[in-house]
């Protein structure tokens, strides 16, 4: 395996809830297939709370609400999605109904590491530790495999069916990546910007 790069944006993918379909579990300390682990108590969430806008599949053009009542509980990291008003999108209106239908069930947080230690230390780069880490923000993300969603997607414009359904292992404009976790160089934009794109979606 490659050397992974420490100071790049990691994604690490997490869960609908069971009980609340707009109640995410955003990470937990359940080991990636990469072998690592992001320790729930050293999340990071100042800065995130400042500006918690939802993106979908960690487009920065691409804002469908805000998540409240980020917090951590025990080992997970968990947050609720409150999505732009209907009507403001398609691509709002159809990530609504998706959500609710529990069709549309993932969702990924982009974070940087802060501290971490490979949990084997005669394996550098077969996995890490990770006890510190910046949350910069969370995503909805399609699941393309899903039948269902894929029946929906014919019924949508091509625009809005290519953001919700892009092809597995795929990010906007980059390379073939693993759907669990990618690491890949991001340029965060400025939050005045994210501030009145929200602003323009009603979104408060």
């Amino acid at each position: 395996m490659g050397q992974r790069n420490a100071d790049a944006t990691i994604l690490k993918a997490g869960t609908q809830s069971e009980d609340d379909p707009f109640e995410f579990i955003l990470s937990d300390e359940r080991v990636d297939r990469h072998g690592d682990i992001v320790r729930a108590d050293g999340w990071k969430l100042a800065d995130f709370k400042k500006n918690p806008i939802a993106l979908f599949g960690h487009s920065h053009s691409q804002i469908i609400g805000v998540w409240t009542n980020v917090r951590v509980e025990g080992k997970k990291l968990v947050g609720r999605l409150k999505l732009a008003e209907e009507g403001t999108s398609e691509l709002v209106n159809t990530t609504r109904k998706l959500v609710e239908q529990r069709i549309l069930k993932a969702v990924s947080v982009g974070f940087r590491i802060l501290e971490y230690t490979p949990r084997d230390k005669n394996e550098p780069w077969g996995g890490w530790d990770i006890t510190q880490a910046d949350l910069m923000e969370a995503s909805m993300v399609a699941v393309p495999a899903n039948a269902g969603a894929l029946a929906i997607a014919k019924a949508l414009s091509p625009s809005t069916a290519d953001i919700l359904f892009a092809r597995p292992g795929t990010t906007e404009g980059g390379p073939e990546i693993d759907p669990g976790r990618a690491t890949f160089e991001t340029q965060t934009p400025n939050l005045d910007t994210w501030r009145e794109r929200a602003k323009a979606l009603g979104i408060s």
